[in-house]
C-alpha cells in the first residue's frame, strides 16, 4: 500500500498543517490519522440490473413490486394490454418493511390478483440453481428467465432454475395467506444454492467483498442515491429489515455501515441536501455506534451542488438566495455560499456528536475540479455570518479530476466518428490524444491527462493555502457521448472499446502517479463494478464475476497490490429446457444433474445435446449459435451455452 505522506508535496503539506495548529489544529490531527492510504472507490448503485450484486439475497436489489392479473380468467378490467402491470401499485397492502398482507378477491375491485417483482439480469448474472426462502403461506410463481423445479421445491422453499439467457427474472405472489389468520408471504431471500447455508449470517457476497479489495475507502454516494434525493428526515429513513433496498432513499445507514465493519474499509457518507438539523444528528450518532473504533470516516454535503444536472443545486441555490436576499452578489454565487455554510454546519453536527473521537471525522468540501472558485468561495463563503467555513472543521478539499470529457462533447462529434474509420477503429489516435493532445481541433493542450493535472495544480494551491488536504471524490476516464453526441454508436463502440484495450492500463498509472506527484491524496476512483453503455464506461469492472481488466489492474498497482496473472481455469454453464440432456464424454458435464464445470483456460469442449424421446433438438445459443447437436465451446472466458429443445408434433 502507497503511504501519501512520503516524499509527496501533501505529506510536506500535513507537516505545515501541523505547524500552525493554531488556527488549523483540528483539520491538521484529521489529516494526519486520516490519509494514510490512497484508493477509493464509488459504489454503483443498488438496482436489480446492476452487475454489483453485493448481496447474498438478491431479492433485496430486486424492483418495488408491480401489479398484475391474468386475463384468461375473464375478470373485469384485466386484459392483454394490462395484464403486466395494471397500475395499481399504490393500491397494495403492505406491511412496514414493504411485504403483500393481502391481495384482491378475483372478480373484485381493484384489476390486479398478483403482485410481482423482477430483475433485468445484468451481464454475467450467475446461471443455475437458486433456492427461494419464505415465511408465511401462499404461492410463488416464476416467469421468463426462471422455472421452478416442483419436485425438489416445497412450502418455505423453492428451488429455481435461472437461465438468464432467456431474459430477466420474475416473481410474483400468486396467493398469500390464504387462510386469512395474518400469515402472509414475507421475509423472501433469493439465493443462489451454494449460498443458501450463507444467508443465514452473512449480507454480502463473498465475490463483492474480493472485488473491493483493493480500496481502502468506499463512497456510498449512488447507494444513498443522494443526486436529486428526497430524504429529509429520520423517520422515513430505509431500514436494515425492508424488504428491498431499490427504493428512492436507498440503502440503510445500518447496511453501509456492516459493508464499512466487515471489509475494514472507511466509509464516505453523503447527507442529502434537505436533510435536516435531526437527521444529521442522529445519522451522525448512528454511525459513532455502530462503525469500528479503528475507522475513520469521510462526510459530504450532498453531490455536485455547481453542476446543475442534478436538482440539489438549484434547490441548495434557492436556499442561498433566501438567506442572502439583499446582497447583490450572482444566484450561483450564493449557490456555492449556501453549500459552504451547509457543509460547515454538518461538520459541526458530527463533531460534536463524536466528541473526543471527532478527529476520526474527516469532513469535506466539494467543488469543481475544473474551477477552483468554487472551492475558495465554499471554504471563505463570505456571505455567512460564521464564516469562514473552513474554521468549521473542514478537512480536506475533494474534487473530481475526471480526463477525457472534452472527447465526447457534441461539437466535437464529427471529428471523433472520423477517427472510426480509420483502420484500428480509432483506438490509437484516441490515445494519443488523451496522452499527449494535438489530434482533436480545439483540444486542450498537452491533452486530457495535462488538463486534468492543471485542475489537480490549482485546487492543490487552494488547499495549501487553507492548510487542508486535496482528495477526489471521483475520479477517472470521462470518455462518453455528451449531450447529442451521446446518441452515436460510432462513439460508443470507440469509447467501450478503449476502456477495454491494454493501453488504458499504461495511461491510468500515468494519471494515478500523476494524482499523487501534484498533491493528491485519498483518490475515490468511480466507479466499482458497473456495465459499459452509451451513458459511459465507469466501472473498473463490467461485472462481479471479473477478476481482472486493463483498469482494475491499475488500480490493484496504485494501491501496492499484486495483480493476478488471471484464471487458469473458466467456468462453463450449461442450460436447457426440459426435452433432453446436454453432456460431455468425460463426465464434467451431465444436465440435468450437474450443469456446470471448471475447464483449463483455452481448451476446447464438446457439448453433445440428446434429445429424449418425443422431442427433437432444435438449437444452441450462447457460446454456439448454429443447429448441430455438438458445441464446441472454447474457453477463453466464463462461458454459458443453452441447449433448446421442442416436442415432436403428436
Amino acid at each position: 500500500m502507497v503511504n501519501i505522506s512520503r516524499a509527496s508535496p501533501l505529506g510536506a503539506m500535513l507537516i505545515v498543517c501541523a505547524c500552525v495548529a493554531s488556527f488549523f489544529g483540528a483539520a491538521a490531527s484529521v489529516a494526519a490519522q486520516a490519509f494514510q492510504h490512497n484508493l477509493g472507490s464509488n459504489l454503483d448503485a443498488v438496482n436489480d440490473y446492476s452487475p454489483q450484486l453485493p448481496f447474498i439475497n438478491l431479492f433485496k436489489i430486486s424492483r418495488p413490486w408491480f401489479t398484475q392479473c391474468d386475463p384468461e380468467a375473464g375478470y373485469q378490467g384485466c386484459s392483454y394490454q394490462n395484464a403486466w402491470d395494471t397500475g395499481e401499485a399504490n393500491l397494495l397492502n403492505l406491511d412496514n418493511s414493504g411485504w403483500v398482507r393481502s391481495l384482491p378477491a378475483p372478480g373484485a375491485a381493484p384489476i390486479f390478483t398478483m403482485a410481482a417483482t423482477f430483475w433485468d439480469l445484468a451481464q454475467g448474472f450467475p446461471p443455475g440453481r437458486y433456492i427461494v426462502l419464505y415465511d408465511g403461506a401462499g404461492t410463488i410463481e416464476y416467469g421468463i428467465a426462471g422455472e421452478k423445479v416442483s419436485g425438489e421445491s416445497r412450502a418455505g422453499r423453492d428451488v429455481v432454475d435461472v437461465m438468464p439467457s432467456r431474459g430477466g427474472l420474475l416473481l410474483r405472489i400468486a396467493e398469500t395467506d390464504p387462510q386469512g389468520t395474518g400469515n402472509y408471504i414475507r421475509n423472501i431471500r433469493v439465493v443462489r444454492e451454494a449460498h443458501e447455508e450463507l444467508v443465514a449470517t452473512s449480507t454480502f457476497s463473498p465475490q463483492f467483498l474480493q472485488r473491493i479489495r483493493p480500496y481502502t475507502t468506499l463512497r456510498f454516494m449512488d447507494w444513498m442515491r443522494t443526486n436529486d434525493s428526497t430524504a429529509g428526515t429520520w423517520n422515513s429513513r430505509p431500514l436494515e429489515g425492508d424488504a428491498r433496498y431499490t427504493g428512492e432513499q436507498g440503502a440503510p445507514l445500518d447496511v453501509m455501515i456492516a459493508l464499512a465493519n466487515r471489509s475494514g474499509k472507511r466509509p464516505w457518507f453523503n447527507i442529502p441536501h434537505q436533510a435536516n438539523d435531526s437527521y444529521i444528528t442522529n445519522f451522525a450518532a448512528a454511525v459513532k455506534a455502530g462503525l469500528r473504533a479503528d475507522l475513520p470516516l469521510f462526510v459530504e454535503y450532498s453531490n455536485e451542488v455547481w453542476n446543475s444536472g442534478f436538482s440539489q443545486g438549484d434547490w441548495i441555490q434557492q436556499r442561498g438566495e433566501a438567506t442572502w436576499p439583499s446582497s447583490g452578489e450572482s444566484g450561483f454565487t450564493k449557490r456555492i455560499n449556501y453549500h459552504g455554510k451547509r457543509t460547515a454546519e454538518v461538520c459541526d453536527i458530527f463533531k460534536q456528536e463524536f466528541a473526543s473521537e471527532a478527529s476520526r471525522v474527516v469532513c469535506v468540501m466539494a467543488s469543481q475540479a475544473a474551477n477552483s472558485w468554487t472551492a475558495t468561495e465554499a471554504l471563505e463563503c463570505p456571505l455567512w455570518d460564521r464564516a469562514p467555513c473552513v474554521s468549521h472543521g473542514i478537512g480536506a478539499i475533494a474534487i473530481a479530476p475526471y480526463f477525457g470529457d472534452y472527447v465526447g462533447q457534441a461539437e466535437k462529434q464529427a471529428q471523433v466518428e472520423a477517427w472510426t474509420q480509420e483502420s484500428d477503429g480509432g483506438l490509437g489516435t484516441l490515445f494519443r490524444e488523451l496522452s499527449q493532445g494535438g489530434e482533436l481541433r480545439g483540444g486542450p493542450s498537452g491533452g486530457a491527462l495535462a488538463q486534468s493535472f492543471e485542475w489537480i495544480d490549482a485546487n492543490s494551491a487552494v488547499a495549501e493555502s487553507k492548510g487542508i488536504a486535496l482528495v477526489a471524490y471521483e475520479g477517472g476516464q470521462h470518455l462518453v457521448g455528451i449531450g447529442a453526441a451521446g446518441g452515436s454508436a460510432a462513439l460508443t463502440k470507440l469509447f467501450t472499446s478503449a476502456n477495454r484495450d491494454s493501453r488504458i492500463r499504461a495511461l491510468y498509472t500515468r494519471y494515478l502517479n500523476g494524482w499523487h506527484a501534484h498533491g493528491g491524496g485519498v483518490f475515490v476512483h468511480f466507479s466499482d463494478i458497473s456495465p459499459y453503455t452509451r451513458y459511459g464506461s465507469w466501472g473498473a469492472l463490467e461485472m462481479a464475476g471479473q477478476s481482472s481488466s486493463p483498469k482494475y489492474n491499475a488500480l490493484l498497482e496504485y494501491a501496492g497490490l499484486s495483480v493476478s496473472p488471471g484464471p487458469t481455469r473458466f467456468r462453463l454453464t450449461v442450460e436447457k429446457n426440459r426435452g433432453g440432456s446436454v453432456s460431455t464424454a468425460s463426465g464434467a458435464i451431465s444436465c440435468g444433474t450437474h450443469c456446470s464445470a471448471l475447464f483449463t483456460r483455452n481448451s476446447v469442449v464438446p457439448l453433445t445435446a440428446k434429445p429424449a424421446r418425443d422431442y427433437r433438438f432444435v438449437r444452441w445459443s450462447g457460446a454456439c449459435t448454429h443447429r448441430q447437436l455438438q458445441c464446441r465451446v472454447p474457453m477463453t472466458s466464463t462461458k454459458t451455452a443453452e441447449a433448446l429443445f421442442r416436442r415432436r408434433p403428436q
